[in-house]
């Protein structure tokens, strides 16, 4: 939320500038500009003034991708997501529905800001209203899978995996300020949900629920595919990077279905994580880009913000035990996720800081 920047000149006394950090948006295209700039501006190809100019040139364009294929992804990525909680084909469409009206809300609510601190508990309550009431006229569909997946971008699994690596790395202010900030929007997320889905089954009562349907064996890996791709357009990647990022979400997540099933849940994930910090590390030393690019996306898939999810609803539902049970889970997964990326970087160190 702050940067603190201090200057120690020779012969003239220091000062420091204290900048409020308002804008956290994820930009990809922009990072690789930057990071561009910056080669140019070390090897003398652009001079430090040109160099400013040029950094508030970048910062002013427009995003490389429009609000109507950003709100499209919202909804091919829920619908994604679906499969990986066990969902059918009638998830995915409940899913998708979801993560259409999710994109839609906060591309129109995203500027207000006498909205600004409600936008994940009004998108969870929307989320979960809208799950029920068209799984009541869908008939059979899960409402719980279809939430979860509909409300899976927004959850602060990633900023919950920094924070416990920022404090492994005794940057305790950072880190505990990052526990506190993702703990608060899990409770944000968890109360919207439960709010939107009493009011909706006050409107039309309980879905009924039948058995899921089983997809083919290669409807996950082709999910996953399109997860991938569609988290790159969220974040703005450029499309030669798109590849990339494919990868780096699917190979990750293979890891980790395979470790889970011969190794167990922790050292699965450690290997996961250890494969996706180690790979964005040589993708970042053989193409000289950013490792963020790929290792975001790839860290997205294996956070642990669902079962954090999870472990809020079940304590607000009066079930604390279960509640508890999963939080802790939600803890494990972040240490065994926070130490593979810390082994990734001794077995290859990053080039860069990004």
């Amino acid at each position: 939320t702050a940067l603190l920047a201090s200057f120690e000149l020779p012969g003239e006394e220091g000062f420091a500038h204290l900048f409020r950090l308002r804008r956290n948006e994820v930009d990809f295209d922009k990072l690789c500009r930057l990071d561009r700039l910056w080669n140019d501006v070390v090897t003398g190809q652009v001079s430090p003034v040109q160099g400013l100019a040029d950094i508030d040139r970048i910062d002013e364009e427009k995003p490389l991708y429009g609000s109507i294929l950003l709100t499209i992804c919202f909804a091919l990525s829920s619908g994604a997501a679906s499969t990986f909680f066990g969902g059918g084909p009638r998830e995915m469409a409940l899913a998708a529905l979801c993560g259409l009206l999710l994109g839609l809300f906060l591309l129109f609510a995203g500027p207000r800001k006498s909205l600004i601190g409600l936008h994940e508990l009004l998108s969870a309550s929307l989320v979960s209203f809208t799950a029920v009431i068209a799984g009541h006229f869908m008939g059979g569909a899960s409402v719980d899978t279809a939430t979860l997946a509909g409300i899976i971008i927004l959850l602060p699994g990633f900023t919950l995996t920094t924070a416990v690596s920022e404090l492994a790395q005794r940057n305790v202010v950072s880190g505990a300020a990052r526990l506190a900030w993702s703990s608060l929007l899990l409770m944000m997320l968890g109360f919207g949900v439960m709010a939107g889905r009493t009011l909706g089954e006050r409107l039309v009562g309980l879905p009924e629920f039948h058995e899921v349907i089983s997809w083919p064996s290669w409807i996950q890996p082709t999910a996953l595919m399109v997860a991938g791709i569609t988290l790159g357009i969220l974040f703005q990647a450029q499309k030669r990077d798109l590849p990339w990022i494919t990868a780096a979400a699917m190979l990750p997540y293979l890891a980790l279905e395979a470790g889970i099933a011969q190794l167990g849940l922790e050292l699965g994930v450690f290997l996961a994580a250890l494969l996706a910090g180690a790979g964005s590390n040589l993708y970042a030393r053989v193409l000289d880009r950013p490792a963020t690019i790929t290792r975001l996306p790839g860290i997205l898939i294996l956070v642990p913000g669902s079962i954090g999810f999870l472990s809020i609803t079940e304590l607000m539902k009066g079930d604390p035990l279960v509640g508890l049970e999963q939080g802790f889970q939600m803890l494990t997964t972040a240490f065994s996720l926070v130490s593979g990326l810390l082994v990734s970087n001794a077995l290859i160190p990053p080039s860069k800081a990004l």
